[in-house]
């Protein structure tokens, strides 16, 4: 494609260094750029430029990147938000997830290609799909999701699963899979708004599925909740997974319980605006696609075909 034939998209560039954002800028000359080495000014400046795209650092003296994307998560949630890093701790992608909802991690030093097909994906989603609000469901609504959608727990401890039986019962309609086999069994029969899972259950690798799920049904939240897992992996869950919210064993109530409810209001708001599903599009990389054929046609063709009658929500593909 040409660059005459590329919209203008407005981006805004977060660095400390000053040396960053002008590469950056270069690099984007064809679009409308702005850029700041201060993140405690980039909230302000990504609302009132309604710029569709914010790249931003993660280390940075002044703040976190992950506390500057949850600034403009609030004040600018229209924007897409892509954390640029060269170092990362397990810690820092938490935040970035739980609290940023970063649509994608960007490894320093950056491939020019990438990161602009990148930018370009999430200023095209930021134009066409509308925003989720951060307003939680109403008495009323919380009350219609807690009566029609499951939660779905893949896990194998049987202490975890008692553990989130007591959590999360009282309140939800939760189901338990200790295999694939059974949550799939499960995913056909029940409309399931939120999966919960290990990243390994017994021999099997879930990080493939849970890609594979969000793929063919982004609506669907998925939370982790893991004692094995490292900064990339979670990276990779976030980019190629989208995974809506990483946790910790072992399990705490109040994180646990404000996580699922906030995951079941973000699957109620994408069922009444489905449209808004292509912000939570997942990155077709070589690695992902290959974990994903790795399942095996049996398994894609039943996750493709989960019934869309249980979502009442066009599957997105």
């Amino acid at each position: 494609m040409s660059t005459a034939s590329v919209p203008r998209y407005r981006i805004l560039f977060v660095d400390d260094e000053a040396r960053i954002t002008r590469a950056l800028r270069a690099l984007f000359r064809d679009h409308d750029v702005w850029t700041t080495n201060d993140p405690r000014e980039a909230a302000k400046l990504a609302h009132e430029h309604d710029v569709d795209v914010v790249v931003c650092d993660q280390r940075m003296p002044q703040m976190l990147g992950q506390d500057c994307l949850r600034e403009i998560r609030h004040l600018a949630p229209r924007t897409m938000r892509i954390l640029l890093t060269g170092y990362a701790d397990l810690k820092a992608v938490l935040g970035s997830v739980n609290e940023g909802e970063v649509f994608r991690f960007v490894n320093k030093p950056w491939d020019n290609k990438e990161l602009r097909d990148t930018v370009a994906q999430a200023a095209e989603i930021a134009r066409d799909a509308p925003p989720i609000t951060e307003s939680p469901l109403s008495a009323a609504e919380h009350e219609t999701a807690r009566a029609q959608v499951g939660v779905l727990v893949i896990e194998d401890d049987v202490a975890v699963q008692q553990r989130l039986r007591e959590i999360l019962s009282p309140y939800y309609h939760v189901r338990f899979a200790n295999t694939p086999e059974r949550a799939l069994q499960i995913l056909e029969q029940h409309e399931t708004g939120v999966v919960i899972s290990e990243t390994e259950v017994g021999t099997a690798d879930m990080t493939s599925l849970l890609k594979a799920l969000k793929q063919y049904h982004p609506h669907i939240a998925t939370v982790v909740i893991t004692e094995r897992a490292n900064a990339q992996l979670a990276m990779d869950l976030i980019n190629e997974g989208q995974v809506y919210r990483m946790l910790l064993k072992p399990v705490r109530m109040g994180s646990c319980r404000l996580s699922i409810d906030s995951a079941i209001g973000r699957y109620w708001q994408l069922k009444q605006a489905p449209s808004a599903v292509r912000r939570f599009a997942t990155a077709r990389t070589a690695r992902a696609n290959l974990a994903i054929a790795r399942l095996g046609d049996s398994i894609l063709s039943r996750i493709r075909t989960i019934p869309s009658r249980l979502f009442q929500i066009a599957r997105f593909s």
